[in-house]
């Protein structure tokens, strides 16, 4: 092509013909310019397809990630209300000194108040190393680094200064004190009577409950707001 042209140019210059060269050499630049937009149009079209899938990418990791923290809030309130549960059960034999039953021994074991919450944050953390931008949506980037900045550090704070502190200066002391252990590893209850007659005992069990309850109910704050993201994120991939 480009020996054509110039077979085209050196015959009008052989041929004296200055007006059509002119005109013929305006032509050829358009003809360039526009192959060089082409080109740019070629090459803009090739890399905003790769951020769109690398957007896909992300946001399908985000969505993951948000499953999963769904699926571990769900489950660390499923013990919380367990807890929660067997605590009430045996604040009830305090309360009217009903006699030791064998009942007792499953709630003896779930009356532990202790919980550790570890969040899936990968994607997020990935997503702000890398640029916001990886996620195009403004409501989707905004929701999700509310969720993870606000709520979630609120209530690992609270499991900190709460349920860890509370379990470390009160229940395991009591425990300490109050019950064994026997070869199978479980604990044993030393002496029932003098345990529902303890006054403090009844009160790290009363605060158990209210900061299990307390806990709960936060979960339930954050597993509604989950619900939101996930599906603004589903929304979202459906678009692609």
């Amino acid at each position: 092509m480009i020996t054509y042209f110039r077979k085209i140019r050196s015959r009008l210059l052989a041929t004296n013909k200055t007006g059509k060269y002119i005109k013929y050499a305006l032509g050829e630049i358009v003809l360039v310019v526009i192959g060089i937009l082409i080109a740019l149009q070629i090459n803009d079209w090739n890399e905003d397809r790769k951020s769109r899938n690398i957007e896909l990418k992300t946001l399908k990791e985000l969505k993951a990630d948000l499953l999963q923290t769904r699926e571990d809030i769900k489950s660390d309130s499923s013990n919380f209300q367990h807890i929660i549960r067997s605590n009430q059960v045996i604040l009830k034999h305090i309360e009217a000194s009903l006699p030791y039953h064998d009942s007792l021994l499953p709630h003896f074991l779930w009356m532990e108040p202790f919980q550790t919450f570890s969040i899936n944050r990968t994607t997020f953390d990935n997503i702000r190393q890398n640029g916001v931008n990886m996620i195009s949506n403004d409501t989707i980037r905004i929701s999700v680094s509310e969720f993870y900045t606000r709520p979630i550090n609120l209530y690992l704070e609270l499991e900190k200064r709460m349920l860890n502190e509370h379990y470390e200066n009160y229940f395991r002391p009591m425990v300490m004190e109050a019950f064994g252990v026997n070869a199978d590893n479980t604990l044993i209850l030393n002496d029932y009577d003098g345990f529902i007659a303890n006054g403090e005992y009844k009160q790290v069990l009363m605060h158990t409950v209210r900061i299990c309850s307390q806990m709960c109910n936060f979960q339930g704050y954050l597993l509604k707001s989950l619900e939101e993201i996930i599906q603004q994120v589903n929304a979202e991939i459906q678009s692609f």
